[in-house]
């Protein structure tokens, strides 16, 4: 057995260098995920049966997004040959479906499960932050006086509602477009660090519901009450025309869901720091690394799911920042570990 590792250490220092690396972040990956896993059971204490059911749906649909998102790939290298043909990625492609598979339902079990205990103890600093900065106005009321009318709130209701597909189609996505194999795992680092650092952390560090559940879950509030009043009339007019705005429906679905205590595939409350705001960050620093025009546009759909997050209430304005600076924050932090040095895999 000895003469064997002399042979197999002579193997893998010929291994091109970048493969070397590409197999070493694969099963770093892995690695990170399996704790994962383990923690989040230590934590929560739920058994296998009961969380069963929802990392069931999530893998069926990071598997769809997986094929999908491959069979688009290989279209477009079919209809513009020379210009982009990427190869198929196979065992990164595995990688990208059990990141969104997994991750993001032991998320959905710590939201629920443990976020709870914490409380929000935070909401009345940061509201209070929040009107001492604008001169005694709540920010919401700066998006309505801006941007108060239906459609624009609509506009705003139909960002959010695609920031859910983009985020969980962002891994293929990125294994699929990014030939550097150094940045494609830089890339795939920080979506996994950031469920677990943003996500999960700093919403137990910086617990908070929201202006929109301020007066169910903390406090009367009269200028979160006249945020709901001013959503209803809006909603009700958007219905008057045969239209909805989605994100009411859904934030009253989840305080009933919180309030039942019964674990959900799509559940829990946190506000600070948001994570719609961090991953349309880190959705923008692909983009720009792909090609600057489309950078511009996802940076215009990471400011405009800012400014949602405050007019449809999910979120005080420092939200935002505070998630945007954190992804910004992982981003350069990666850039220390993951030195950047173009080349395919």
């Amino acid at each position: 057995m000895a003469s064997v590792y002399p042979g197999f250490r002579t193997a893998v220092r010929d291994f091109p260098s970048e493969q070397r690396f590409a197999f070493g972040a694969m099963a770093a990956i892995c690695f990170a995920l399996i704790l994962l896993i383990l923690i989040t059971r230590l934590l929560t204490g739920v058994h296998a049966a009961t969380f069963g059911p929802v990392l069931a749906s999530y893998t069926m649909l990071a598997l769809w997004a997986g094929i999908i998102v491959c069979g688009v790939a290989q279209l477009v290298a079919v209809f513009t040959p020379g210009r982009w043909r990427p190869d198929f990625r196979a065992g990164w492609l595995l990688i990208a479906m059990l990141l969104s598979g997994v991750t993001l339902p032991l998320f959905q079990l710590f939201k629920q499960v443990v976020l709870p205990l914490r409380g929000f103890p935070l909401d009345p600093l940061l509201a209070t932050l929040e009107r001492q900065l604008l001169f005694g106005h709540d920010a919401w009321e700066v998006t309505h006086a801006l941007f108060g009318s239906v459609g624009a709130t609509q506009l705003f209701d139909a960002c959010y509602a695609i920031w859910l597909p983009l985020m969980f189609a962002f891994p293929p996505v990125v294994v699929m477009s990014i030939s550097d194999v150094r940045l494609r795992a830089r890339l795939l680092a920080c979506w996994l660090a950031s469920w677990v650092l943003i996500a999960s952390l700093g919403a137990w560090l910086l617990g908070s519901a929201g202006p929109i559940y301020y007066n169910a879950l903390v406090g009367p509030n009269p200028g979160f009450a006249a945020l709901q009043n001013e959503l209803a009339r809006i909603g009700a007019a958007a219905q008057a025309n045969g239209q909805v705005i989605a994100a009411i429906d859904f934030q009253a679905m989840l305080l009933r869901q919180m309030q039942s205590g019964a674990l959900a595939s799509a559940g829990g409350i946190s506000a600070m720091p948001s994570m719609h705001v961090a991953m349309a960050t880190l959705m923008a620093i692909a983009a720009f690394r792909f090609a600057r025009p489309l950078g511009y546009v996802f940076a215009t759909y990471a400011a405009l799911i800012w400014i949602g997050s405050i007019h449809l209430g999910w979120h005080y304005a420092i939200d935002g920042v505070v998630g945007s600076a954190m992804m910004l924050g992982l981003w350069a932090v990666t850039g220390k570990i993951v030195p950047q040095t173009s080349s395919d895999s």
